[in-house]
């Protein structure tokens, strides 16, 4: 358990209420709150008025922010920048939201993301927390993923219904006055020049309608129109085999472990999913038509050869092709791809959907500072900078656990079970398979980070803050997320809050509306627990950087430069 308290405020207007009630400043700094809520607006509408003057045809409808397709992606980018107080809008070309469960699993960082937009508790009301991951060869288990640790404040994995999940996300969506969503509307164009975007949208009605923008984000899709029309490629590969995914209904299994069966005779997989549903998936043989597969009755024998129920109620069935491939740049220009419009990857880590919750959680926060001019646009580079590694990794890890479960060739899947079962002989190695240690850590190596050669900043910058729970000074219990706010958080392992943060001068913590957090008791899950040391998060929950307090002032100087020029830092 950790116990701190919060010495300064977040200095944003749309949460001033909240916080005011929390300060425990004097009023001097309620005075200076003030101050910086009208300088923040006057450059608001200044940056919007200047904006608007610079597009070629001003009296087109204007947002800052304009958002291609009404998936997972789209819907949190929504939340999160509705959540900042940003303009958007959200075009979709169909008639309503998906109706189609097309990915089920859901990570802990992906459910940490639902609490940045403050919908964990509704997301998680509709879905299965916490289940675990069976690898089987016959009668041996080649792996037991079974994971004891939070990290992130959640389970490590844990399934969904999209269509619900979608329509919680769109629900929150009302919350925010300033995002509004278009359904039927279609993107038929667009242009960009160095002050906005220009797109040509066609209606329900037949007719063309023009919007602007400042940036524009495709979350479109896998085959991305805009994507195509900006001439960014898609380097990967398409797997040749094909799998037939079956959807149940009033599955009457109560087990809550995801089965991956690596069988050679034929690969095959079952998920539970929440409200007493499941999902199977089996790999098509060579020389098996597809139309004799999705028959009732052979869909029926093959569950049950798994051990499922004979009167299983089918709800969705198809034939699916996996792909692992990713965009060369996730941005050019004003333009940015996010989801399944910057990547593909096979479902086998379950991680698709959760690496375009990341997507738009790592941009979000680095659109709201460059239109609310408090960084430069160099900034937004960044985003492909980050992104593009990290969903490298996870496709990796997903093409690599596909390689475990898809063999057919008996001789290699003999020689995959002897290299599994003697691996599961060393306890450090089956402790690193039951605790998912395979899945890469989210780390930036490069973009908006800082190294600075010290040991404690080799260690740590770039890296996720772990979240644990917290006890606030009232005695509540709470996730550490709460506490930080949605900006950024400097924080401090001290005994007294009062003196912790009393030595730092610099006015970009105030101007930023940095939230200062002293944390006073040690736990395993803090970073580096030294006590003079302070550790800058941003507002993804990712370390920029830390320092000492001898240091203080040069770091907010070279932090100051970084917002404004993007200093290229690199470990």
């Amino acid at each position: 358990m950790i116990s701190l308290a919060i010495t300064c405020v977040q200095l944003m207007p749309h949460y001033a209420l909240n916080l005011v009630q929390n300060q425990a400043r004097p009023l001097s700094h309620a005075t200076a709150f003030i101050g910086a809520w009208y300088r923040w607006r006057k450059r608001r509408i200044c940056h919007q008025t200047n904006l608007e003057l610079n597009m070629s045809t001003p009296s087109h409808p204007y947002f800052s922010i304009i958002i291609v397709g009404a998936g997972p992606t789209s819907l949190t980018m929504g939340n999160l920048l509705g959540t900042f107080g940003i303009d958007v809008l959200i075009l979709e070309r169909k008639a309503g939201l998906s109706d189609l469960p097309k990915a089920i699993a859901l990570d802990d960082e992906g459910l940490r993301i639902c609490q940045a937009m403050d919908l964990s508790h509704a997301v998680i009301e509709n879905i299965l927390l916490d289940i675990d991951a069976h690898y089987i060869s016959g009668k041996h288990y080649l792996a037991k993923v079974s994971p004891t640790s939070k990290r992130n404040g959640y389970p490590l994995i844990s399934t969904f219904h999209q269509p619900e999940f979608e329509a919680t996300l769109h629900h929150g969506l009302k919350r925010f006055p300033c995002v509004s969503i278009l359904f039927q509307h279609a993107v038929e164009t667009f242009e960009q020049s160095d002050s906005g975007v220009i797109l040509t949208v066609s209606t329900p009605e037949g007719i063309f309608k023009t919007f602007a923008c400042s940036y524009l984000l495709a979350c479109d899709g896998a085959k991305s129109a805009i994507r195509r029309q900006l001439g960014i490629s898609m380097r990967g590969l398409t797997f040749s085999q094909k799998w037939l995914v079956i959807d149940t209904i009033n599955d009457d299994d109560p087990s809550t472990v995801a089965t991956f069966f690596c069988n050679p005779d034929r690969p095959a997989v079952t998920v539970p999913a929440p409200h007493a549903s499941r999902r199977w998936e089996f790999m098509l043989l060579p020389g098996e038509k597809e139309e004799d597969l999705l028959r009732d009755q052979k869909i029926r024998t093959l569950i049950q050869q798994l051990g499922g129920s004979p009167d299983i109620q089918i709800s969705r069935r198809l034939i699916y092709t996996f792909h692992a491939s990713l965009a060369q740049t996730f941005s050019k220009g004003r333009v940015f791809l996010l989801g399944d419009a910057a990547h593909l990857m096979p479902p086998f880590s379950g991680q698709g959907m959760s690496s375009g919750l990341r997507d738009a959680h790592n941009l979000s926060w680095k659109l709201q500072m460059v239109l609310q001019s408090q960084a430069s646009p160099i900034l937004l580079d960044t985003y492909s900078q980050e992104r593009h590694e990290h969903v490298a990794q996870m496709i990796w890890l997903s093409k690599f656990l596909g390689k475990i479960i898809m063999p057919t060739f008996k001789p290699a899947a003999l020689l995959r079970d002897g290299v599994f079962l003697t691996l599961n002989t060393i306890p450090s190695i089956r402790e690193y398979l039951t605790e998912a240690r395979l899945k890469p850590q989210p780390r930036y190596k490069k973009g908006f980070v800082l190294f600075d050669g010290t040991k404690e900043s080799k260690a740590i910058a770039g890296i996720m803050l772990p979240q644990s729970e917290v006890k606030t000074p009232e005695g509540k219990m709470t996730l550490l997320d709460n506490i930080l706010g949605t900006g950024f958080a400097l924080l401090r392992l001290h005994d007294n809050p009062e003196e912790a943060f009393v030595s730092l001068k610099a006015n970009i913590w105030q101007h930023l509306g940095v939230r200062f957090v002293s944390i006073e008791n040690e736990t395993d899950i803090f970073p580096l627990n030294q006590r003079d040391l302070f550790i800058l998060v941003r507002p993804d929950r990712f370390i920029y950087g830390v320092f000492r307090e001898e240091h203080a002032d040069a770091f907010a100087a070279t932090f100051r430069k970084h917002l404004l020029h993007l200093i290229h830092t690199q470990k």
